[in-house]
């Protein structure tokens, strides 16, 4: 017996070392290894994706966007003679967008930065390294650009002008999407220039920035030298509009230029003490050895706002600009398949693991997200309550874009209590690649309130950042946000339900998340098949804990969601659960085409939503001592109690045989 032991301990030693205890969240599924925990595929697409096929042999390279195109933007009228023209003079103009404070130039400069140039920020002197090979600054003849004059209304129309300048660089501003006159829709603002047009007439010069500007303060930003006197470098300013000289003190302009005007163009609130004004455009002029006085405002924007501010200049801005150049870099992508990088957005099949033992729950997604911050929005379902109309009242989180989806209707049967958004792309300042992930709990009568102060005691999380830094979004901290009586919002780098709970002992990894964006298979944007979608094993996988989903422990987990545009408000025709054959997107199928705020999926055949348990747990046998991992300390156990492992009252060959197996099998 002694040596049937020793060759029986042997052989189950040897079968150790392929014994495995969870699945690895790294955004691939691995039939080999997590075969036996994940469950079979739970749904699979039906409809080719509305949002772009990542195929293999895809790349991006040098194309910036269509500044030539864009005839809406600022407009400025200024007589000739505060300028001290004629003319017919040739003048010099540099320029840029700027923060409200003048302190951060962004990357849309009137010249020639080298293509995907980041924010420049502060001061610098345009001479130097990296800029020392550019000119940052145009220059106009004035005796030679048409002289009809213009109408000051934002537009270019049909006025005659002459070109003088397109952009070459993408914006890290922001990228306007919404062609609006102000720039206020839900899918945020941003700002660009994207050319200069000149004009005049006998007594006005006339000044054209196609492109936009957000209504947040941001500023246009142009200094004008007029050929005599002037200064080379910026010093201090005065007068109202000192601070915009100040922001910029100790830039450098390019040799041979020496500005001798400013004029700047920003938004404010005119009546900031009681914040219901919306910010409206204002203007600065004068001459940078005196006072920079403040011009005045308009009512708003578009051309029926445009007219005269003081001083003899006329202004009108119109941000309904939505071509352009675009808001990330447009050096040369990725070739795809590539892990970190996709060009379309799609979802193809679903997978989960409920792992009651460690109180987990694993879910992958096959598919793929746009690098372009399409969101990926995944709802669930795991206790009595939650929202079967997402409320308003939730809290603020990825912008405020959770409440922006507030009125839609889920499928009857559905309430959601958990949210999670997963997005990636190129961050318009640094150029670099981001993984972000935001989640929230979903109350039924919306985000908790302390009854007795009356503030918001829930968390909007997040966590994210360069790739290379987070493969795995944790929720590792370190931000935690400690209600004072007065933050009207709180965030944190944990996951949200139980840190509202104790927010002075945060546990971190209670949410994992990761991406891989190697998939160029699956469904296209043409067709849609079962074979091709069930065999994506690349995508999205989560790992989080039961109790901070909420989990009552009973009831079906179920999960639903979709992938939208970047500002939450179009959604794709990729939508967990299903829709009907042929399905467009959701959002081509509203007359307001926002896909969002009167969106019932009631109205759409089908269950918008998976039930995740719909297979069971795949059990652990072999883990005879119960710490979730297969070992030598399990082996030890069945030979020293001799484990009737088959169940036939007795120990034989049979139980080895069998225990060997479910050994080999592995522990979830």
């Amino acid at each position: 017996m002694r040596l049937t032991t020793k060759a029986m301990t042997s052989m189950l030693m040897a079968c150790a070392g392929a014994a495995i205890a969870q699945p690895t969240i790294d955004g691939l599924y691995d039939a080999a290894t997590e075969g036996e925990f994940y469950s079979d595929i739970l749904w699979t697409q039906n409809v080719p994706t509305g949002f772009g096929d990542n195929s293999a042999g895809l790349f991006e390279g040098g194309e910036f966007g269509n500044p030539e195109v864009v005839d809406t933007g600022v407009e400025l009228c200024i007589p000739l003679a505060s300028l001290g023209l004629t003319g017919n003079e040739t003048i010099r103009i540099a320029g840029w967008v700027n923060s409200g404070d003048r302190t951060f130039k962004s990357n849309q400069i009137i010249g020639a930065l080298p293509i995907d140039t980041n924010n420049l920020g502060g001061p610098q002197d345009f001479n130097a390294a990296p800029l020392d090979g550019t000119t940052q600054h145009i220059e106009v003849d004035l005796s030679v650009v048409p002289s009809s004059g213009a109408t000051v209304d934002g537009e270019l129309g049909a006025d005659l002008w002459s070109q003088e300048f397109l952009q070459g660089n993408f914006t890290g501003f922001g990228d306007e999407t919404d062609g609006t006159v102000d720039g206020s829709g839900p899918n945020g603002g941003g700002s660009e220039i994207d050319g200069i047009y000149i004009s005049k007439d006998a007594t006005n010069l006339y000044i054209f920035i196609a492109g936009n500007l957000e209504n947040n303060g941001n500023s246009m930003d142009l200094y004008i030298d007029t050929g005599a006197g002037g200064d080379n470098q910026l010093g201090s300013g005065s007068g109202d509009g000192g601070f915009i000289v100040d922001g910029q003190s100790g830039l450098v302009f390019d040799a041979g230029f020496d500005a001798d005007y400013v004029v700047s163009v920003d938004t404010w609130n005119d009546d900031e003490d009681d914040g219901t004004t919306p910010n409206v455009p204002r203007a600065f002029f004068g001459p940078i050895g005196s006072d920079i006085d403040d011009l005045g405002s308009l009512a708003g924007f578009g051309a029926a706002n445009a007219g005269a501010l003081s001083a003899g200049v006329s202004m009108g801005i119109d941000n309904s600009n939505i071509e352009g150049v675009i808001g990330s870099q447009s050096e040369s992508t990725p070739v795809s398949p590539d892990a970190n990088w996709a060009y379309g957005s799609e979802l193809n099949n679903v997978r989960s693991y409920i792992d009651t033992d460690n109180n987990r729950l694993y879910v992958f997604i096959a598919g793929n997200i746009q690098n372009n911050y399409n969101k990926f929005v995944m709802f669930f379902d795991v206790q009595a309550g939650g929202q079967n109309v997402l409320l308003d009242n939730n809290v603020d989180i990825s912008f405020n874009g959770l409440n922006g989806m507030s009125n839609i209707t889920f499928d009857s049967g559905f309430e959601p209590d958990y949210w999670i958004n997963v997005n990636n792309g190129v961050d318009g300042g640094t150029g670099e690649l981001q993984n972000f992930t935001d989640a929230a709990v979903l109350r039924t009568n919306g985000a908790n309130i302390d009854p007795i102060f009356g503030v918001i005691t829930d968390y909007g999380s997040f966590f994210g950042g360069e790739v290379s830094a987070t493969e795995i979004m944790d929720f590792s901290g370190p931000r935690v946000d400690i209600q004072d009586g007065a933050l009207a919002s709180l965030f944190a780098n944990y996951a949200p339900r139980l840190l509202e709970v104790d927010p002075f002992s945060p546990t971190a990894g209670l949410l994992q998340v990761s991406i891989d964006n190697s998939n160029v298979a699956g469904v296209t944007g043409d067709a849609a098949s079962a074979a091709a979608a069930n065999a994506v094993n690349s995508g999205v996988e989560i790992c989080i804990d039961l109790d901070e989903l909420g989990w009552d422990g009973s009831q079906d987990i179920l999960m639903g969601g979709w992938i939208a545009n970047d500002g939450f408000s179009f959604l794709s025709n990729q939508v967990l659960g299903g829709l009907p054959d042929g399905s467009a997107n959701i959002g081509e199928r509203d007359a307001d085409s926002d896909g969002t705020n009167d969106l019932d999926f009631n109205t759409i055949a089908g269950d918008q939503y998976i039930n995740l348990s719909a297979e069971p747990k795949v059990g652990c046998p072999a883990d005879l001592n119960d710490d979730g991992v297969l070992d030598f300390f399990d082996i030890s156990f069945f030979l020293s109690n001799m484990v009737d492992f088959n169940e036939d009252t007795v120990f034989d060959f049979f139980d080895i045989s069998a225990f060997l197996g479910a050994y080999g099998a592995g522990c979830p």
